[in-house]
């Protein structure tokens, strides 16, 4: 490679000018987000059953769907949430069965499931992933009273909506805040029954007539024609005279207006009401374009709809953008700290600038091959680019340092010394590059989340390293003819460093020496003995007690600026109560200098995932925005201590939950702590919930302990007398349709010019469906013509029942949740399950669901891909060297790595975690690469010199690269383990580990890999 492209220069500089400007249109273009999307695909079917309990929507709609779903392939998880009114149910797929498979195999269980739902039951399918979160939050309120939030929410369903969908950029928009249009028709039964009608005929024959109907089609020798009944009525006056008998308007019995369908959620923005609008993203799709045109578009419907005032309540923007801007600080941050490591082992301007010219070559080079790929940019690409910079120059430092060896001490002139010095360098870079990639390789296949979170930063390694390679060998020899066309010669500057150097860690090339001296002097096997088994001691005495005080997690907690709620008022509260408590605690909130923004979505909306899903009209999630922890002196969780104590000031509050965003690794984990109770009966969960709470309480390092639900609904129930009803030729089920309190929908009344559509409820007049008095005097009417009061049929009595049921795996299940600021989750989880112990659980069973499942599953994935890794590393050793010696050797001193890794994490205050094993593989990857310039210099060497000289040489003549590339890439690293941009808390520990290992790493490579080289050296 290095010849062919020596000598066709213009070529190789169009290459590389191609990839620069590729890598500029990427680095413009490219989607920006903060993290890979790592959500399994997921489908969620909700079905709307109108006046059904939990209990019912649990047994007769959620179970039936559940037993489909579950008989699905490759199905991980199947659970629901049942509420009144509303089934929820979710179903989590493996990663490999991808989202548009999953819900096209989810459609079809649901057409097997249909025959076993309840008449009028229709469950509608959505998609949902990290693409479900809002990019951005609009809430809409009135500028005057000219606008009332009913107005305002048929403006966004109908106009807004629909305007903002038809951008390219904008994947959905979600519209949440109540105040649904409806045509509300109130039946006066007196006026009713003095035409013979009553709340049945007059709902059949509404339902029968006011739609459109197709008739078929008239085809014969004048033409083909269709022929249509139109009975849709699309406005109020229309509805008012739909004959309802004969003779008989509507509006002669009811009282017909447009109004709204009654209250189960709200939405509150920025400390006021409104109506929310939740733009999204489509899956795979930029966050910041998404952003940008939604924004764009706002600014022309503020012109549009001078009444009506638009702002943005939550958003993805500022977090982005802010880490996006950071990480590239951070990589210039990167760059000149490296810059002046290699500066001060060098004292060599000529390997500042080519180091310098090729750190952008190779990041505009690594951006473009991404961006050509269809890739995106995030935090983990920018972290792997930046992670890179030591290895990349140290490519580029060794070919310009061996070209220069050969024009100051070979004195060849200056082509063949760039060629005769490039070509005998070649061998150890190429295999140095391999060796890295090599045991970095198999994490990309690792498999479920570790893969799908960590695959891009080690394919972006990967690549820059191919890149660098490429270039250390093609542009650094080219670059070298204009840098040494006036020979080797040093200036003042240049001389300084380098007498800087000899006076520092020169000074540590003679003790090196030194001890191998030592271990080749009388008995040279008990001293080297002595010296293995000293480093393995302090190996296990490291790892066996630092592990256990650092303790473990997933991912480590992080400082996004964003803080999330969820609040429990009453059960029986409604919205208009829970907005009402709300009010003092968002006036206190927004004069807090460090918020900037809230959103408060309260109860749920049928087909909303974005705001709210699930949720009790007595249930709040609160999303508060800070400014970046840059900008202020409190820490993320300083505030949140706050939040929560104003929350429990709150009239009626139940339970509060305050946690930061991303508190899980991922969405589906519930929290951090989740024990899980599961049963073939729900009724006794609350309470076994409420002791296992009780137990978990003491716990340290958790904020709050939460049940998901309980059984405190105050419910009215009807307990119909059958025998009495039977005397008057009634059944329970004749009784129950003489109840229409929960507002029967007839028909949709739709509106084309418009584009709106509205239900057609019908109501019975009066206050039956808001006081227990009047619902007790409600008229039943017999077969005979008789009425009767219901209290003379049956009665109606109090009752505590659940106002939300959850289902998992087929089985009833109660989550216990804790959240918790810092505490690494194993420290938490063991102490739970102690806690766990004191609580008499039989008959249950009792789970942990929280971070632990996931750790664990990850931590057995990484430690089997670094384990595979190191062997496929050590075949490709052997064969590079061919010799199974050297590529053990070279194995062997990895480990030793681990001395430096576990006091990094500990020093740094860091848990092990999944970043933390990444930083253990690139640790690795650069002990390894530094180990196998050192074996090649030993090899060089031995063709001319004993296994112990040859041993000596190699250290000397390779001590200060390895120094440089070590700490250069040390310098590298000093950016993330500072966290130096917003979301880098989650892989700080990656820099803490290669940073502690390195140091230590290093200084034994040093040392083991020449004593064992020349100690197993056969050839002796």
């Amino acid at each position: 490679m290095f010849n062919y492209f020596y000598h066709r220069s213009y070529l190789t500089f169009a290459l590389i000018i191609a990839l620069f400007i590729i890598g500029v249109m990427g680095l413009i273009s490219m989607p920006k987000n903060l993290f890979p999307d790592s959500d399994r695909p997921t489908i969620i079917v909700i079905t709307q059953i109108s006046g059904a309990t939990a209990k019912v929507a649990a047994s007769t709609v959620s179970k039936p769907i559940e037993e489909e779903i579950s008989r699905l392939a490759m199905i991980r998880e199947v659970s629901s949430v049942n509420v009144a009114n509303f089934s929820i149910v979710k179903g989590e797929f493996e990663y490999e069965k991808g989202l548009d498979a999953a819900a096209v195999d989810v459609n079809n269980a649901l057409s097997i499931a249909s025959s076993k739902l309840p008449a009028g039951a229709n469950p509608a399918i959505y998609t949902s992933g990290a693409f479900t979160r809002p990019v951005e939050v609009i809430t809409l309120s009135s500028k005057n009273s000219n606008l009332t939030l009913p107005d305002l929410r048929k403006i966004a369903d109908s106009f807004i909506k629909p305007y903002l969908l038809s951008k390219p950029d904008i994947g959905n928009v979600e519209v949440f805040g109540g105040y649904q249009s409806a045509i509300n028709i109130e039946l006066d039964p007196l006026k009713a029954k003095k035409y013979g009608l009553d709340f049945n005929k007059v709902a059949n024959v509404i339902t029968a007539t006011n739609k459109d109907m197709p008739l078929g089609f008239l085809k014969g020798k004048n033409g083909f024609f269709t022929l249509t009944y139109y009975g849709d009525h699309a406005d109020i006056d229309s509805v008012k005279n739909i004959f309802v008998a004969p003779n008989v308007h509507l509006k002669d019995i009811a009282k017909v207006k447009w109004g709204y369908q009654k209250r189960f959620s709200g939405y509150m923005g920025n400390g006021k009401e409104g109506i929310a609008m939740a733009v999204q993203r489509a899956p795979g799709g930029s966050v910041l374009d998404v952003s940008k045109a939604t924004r764009t578009e706002l600014e022309k419907l503020k012109v549009q709809y001078p009444n009506i005032e638009f702002q943005i309540s939550d958003t993805q923007r500022d977090l982005i953008e802010t880490a996006n801007d950071n990480m590239l600080e951070a990589l210039r941050d990167a760059v000149i700290y490296t810059l002046i490591v290699m500066m001060f082992f060098l004292g060599n301007f000529r390997a500042i600038i080519a180091a310098g010219l090729s750190i952008p070559l190779v990041f505009f080079g690594t951006i473009a091959i991404i961006y050509l790929f269809g890739g995106e940019l995030n935090i983990v690409v920018y972290t792997a680019i930046i992670l890179a910079l030591g290895m990349l120059v140290d490519d580029a430092v060794v070919v310009l340092e061996n070209i220069e060896r050969h024009i100051s001490e070979v004195k060849e002139d200056l082509n063949t010394a760039i060629e005769e010095g490039t070509k005998e360098v070649l061998s150890p870079i190429f295999s140095g590059t391999v060796a890295t990639i090599v045991i970095m390789f198999p994490l990309m296949f690792v498999g479920d989340f570790p893969q799908h979170i960590f695959r891009p930063l080690i394919s972006t390694l990967i690549i820059a390293l191919l890149v660098s390679y490429f270039l250390s060998i093609t542009f650094i020899p080219k670059l070298s003819l204009y840098l040494y066309k006036n020979g080797t010669q040093k200036n003042r500057i240049e001389k300084f460093f380098e007498r800087l150097y000899q006076a520092s860690f020169g000074r540590l090339v003679a003790p090196y020496i030194s001890i191998l001296h030592f271990t080749n002097g009388r008995y040279a096997v008990w001293r080297k003995l002595l010296l293995t088994v000293g480093v393995l001691a302090l190996l296990i005495i490291s790892v066996s007690n630092i592990m256990p005080i650092i303790g473990k997690d997933t991912m480590p907690p992080m400082d996004t600026g964003i803080i999330k709620a969820h609040i429990v008022f009453s059960a029986n509260d409604r919205v208009e109560d829970s907005e009402a408590k709300m009010k003092p605690f968002l006036t206190w909130l927004h004069q807090q200098p460090e918020v900037t923004m809230s959103s408060v979505a309260f109860g749920s909306e049928t087909g909303v995932l974005s705001l709210g899903s699930g949720n009790l009209p007595s249930e709040a999630i609160i999303t508060i925005n800070c400014v970046n922890r840059f900008q202020r002196k409190k820490s993320l969780w300083t505030i949140e201590d706050e939040i929560r104590d104003q929350l429990h000031t709150l009239l009626g509050i139940k339970t509060v939950e305050v946690y930061d965003f991303g508190a899980t690794p991922m969405s589906s984990i519930k929290a951090p702590l989740d024990v899980r109770i599961t049963s073939s009966d729900f009724e006794n969960l609350p309470e076994m919930a409420e002791k296992v709470a009780q137990a978990l309480a003491p716990i340290k390092g958790l904020t709050s302990i939460t049940q998901s639900w309980a059984s405190d609904f105050n419910e009215l129930k009807v307990d119909i007398d059958t025998n009495k009803a039977l005397s008057y030729g009634l059944t329970p089920a004749a009784i129950a349709e003489q109840i229409p309190i929960n507002g029967r929908i007839l028909s949709m009344s739709g509106s084309l010019s418009s584009m709106s559509t509205q239900y057609v409820r019908l109501y019975l007049k009066g206050s039956f469906s808001e006081d227990i008095q009047s619902l007790k005097s409600m008229l039943i009417q017999t077969p005979a013509g008789d009425e009767l009061p219901l209290t003379a049929l049956a009665t109606i009595s109090n009752n505590l029942t659940q106002a939300k049921i959850e289902r998992d795996q087929m089985l009833y299940s109660i989550d216990v949740n804790g959240f918790r600021t810092t505490r690494p989750v194993t420290h938490i989880t063991s102490d739970a399950i102690e806690a766990l112990k004191t609580v008499n659980t039989a008959g249950y069973n009792v789970t942990q669901q929280g971070d632990i499942i996931s750790l664990n599953d990850s931590f057995t994935r990484m430690i089997k891909a670094i384990a595979t890794g190191i062997v496929i590393l050590a075949i490709t050793l052997i064969v590079i060297y061919r010799s199974v010696g050297l590529g053990l050797i070279m194995i062997v001193v990895l480990p030793l790595s681990l001395i430096g890794a576990s006091w990094g994490m500990l020093l740094f205050d860091k848990p092990s975690c999944m970043p933390s094993l990444i930083g253990i593989l690139l640790l690795f990857g650069i002990i390894i690469k530094n180990a196998v310039l050192l074996v090649d210099f030993y090899q060089d060497f031995r063709k001319k010199e004993s296994p112990f000289e040859s041993a000596v040489e190699s250290v000397r003549v390779r001590f200060r690269p390895v120094m440089m590339t070590a700490f250069g890439t040390i310098a590298g690293m000093i950016p993330i383990a500072l966290e130096q941009a917003v979301g880098l808390e989650r892989l700080s520990p990656l820099a803490d580990v290669a940073i502690g290992g390195l140091i230590v790493g290093t200084l034994l490579t040093l040392v083991y890999v020449p004593m064992f080289a020349y100690g197993f050296d056969r050839d002796k």
